[in-house]
């Protein structure tokens, strides 16, 4: 099972939907939030919590208590739902799974080759530096950086796996992934699901059955918790 699910964040300029959700948010979630200095961040921040109380509720978990494993990984205590999320630009997005979970999404932008260079393999860097036109370039690259960075979030090791210490292979038959991480199998989705952003989740062990993207709107969200 994997499901996946985002939110815009800019209906969270209003401010009684702000604090409808917030006021629903764990004593963590709030801290999380009190401590963004910017109004976008905390709206992201409440987004990302948000869509995950959504998500659970959907599949029925009532015990959200959360845990810290590897590396600070947060998981359920009571619960074999994985979950995973992420942020960029004015998106949230959730992810999850009956199995290990990572998921990122970024908003494409400009790139600098040089970031390229430093952090990803080699053979990722000649596929972007063949690229004819730097709208391709950019739409190549962050497709190999959300798919590295779902890697990387499923995995439990974050940012301590260095970005150029695996590589992701572009196959006609599908993604894999060249690793000397451990010696689980590991699967990704693509979803196309809002120009401007690239959205990617990795699962292990075993190929989800995917339910597709769901988007949903935080008036919703609000509506579904209110009868939590």
């Amino acid at each position: 099972m994997l499901k996946t699910y985002i939110a815009c964040t800019d209906e969270l300029e209003n401010s009684m939907l702000f604090f409808s959700l917030y006021a629903r948010m764990p004593q963590y979630r709030r801290d999380k939030i009190n401590r963004m200095v910017f109004p976008k961040d905390k709206r992201l921040s409440l987004g990302a919590g948000a869509l995950l109380d959504y998500a659970l509720t959907l599949e029925g978990v009532s015990d959200r208590e959360i845990i810290y494993v590897q590396n600070q990984k947060p998981c359920l205590k009571n619960s074999n739902i994985r979950f995973n999320l992420s942020h960029s630009g004015n998106m949230v997005f959730c992810a999850v799974a009956d199995t290990d979970v990572g998921c990122d999404v970024e908003q494409i932008t400009d790139i600098d080759m040089k970031i390229a260079a430093r952090f990803f393999f080699h053979e990722e860097y000649e596929a972007i530096s063949a690229c004819p036109d730097s709208a391709s370039r950019n739409d190549l690259f962050f497709r190999y950086w959300t798919l590295k960075e779902s890697f990387m979030k499923v995995t439990g090791l974050g940012f301590k796996l260095e970005l150029d210490e695996f590589c992701i292979d572009l196959r006609s038959d599908g993604i894999n992934v060249k690793q000397s991480v451990d010696n689980r199998n590991y699967y990704f989705k693509e979803y196309k699901a809002d120009a401007g952003y690239k959205f990617s989740v990795c699962t292990a062990d075993a190929p989800p059955e995917d339910s597709g993207m769901n988007r949903v709107s935080f008036a919703v969200i609000a509506a579904a918790l209110r009868n939590v």
